[in-house]
């Protein structure tokens, strides 16, 4: 059973990491409202819940309806990359709550992990310094 959890998990991170390259592409491309209909597309489709509700609960509570420390570090990504649409269009205080709920989804991520990530942990300190970035530039 853990096998095909874990085949499950892998399928994810592939459509995941597909997603989050169209969506960069798409910013790339000063397409910023079709990115972020990538964004709560691909919510939908990876983790069957709109991205709206999953943005307006706690992240300890997201956290405890995906259960799994790699689907939550996968909505943290997502929640980034919104971040980064969000600020292309000079929305400032979107930023702010969207870095606020990845890293708060992060730590939930770490928290639930029975081993070290590096990758998390260099995500965890990727969203730290841009929330101090931002903080310093306010």
């Amino acid at each position: 059973m853990a096998g095909i959890r874990e085949d499950y998990i892998e399928r994810m991170i592939q459509k995941l990491v597909a997603a989050l390259a169209a969506i960069l592409k798409a910013g790339k491309a000063q397409k910023t409202e079709e990115a972020l209909d990538l964004v709560h597309q691909t919510s939908l489709s990876l983790f069957g819940m709109e991205y709206r509700m999953l943005l307006t609960i706690d992240a300890a509570s997201v956290a405890g309806l995906l259960e799994h420390p790699e689907k939550i570090k996968a909505l943290a990504k997502l929640v980034s990359a919104e971040a980064d649409l969000l600020q292309q269009r000079g929305d400032d205080v979107g930023v702010a709550h969207r870095l606020g709920h990845a890293l708060g989804l992060l730590q939930e991520a770490r928290r639930r992990r029975l081993m070290p990530d590096p990758e998390l942990e260099s995500l965890v300190r990727s969203v730290e310094d841009r929330l101090a970035q931002r903080a310093i530039s306010s």
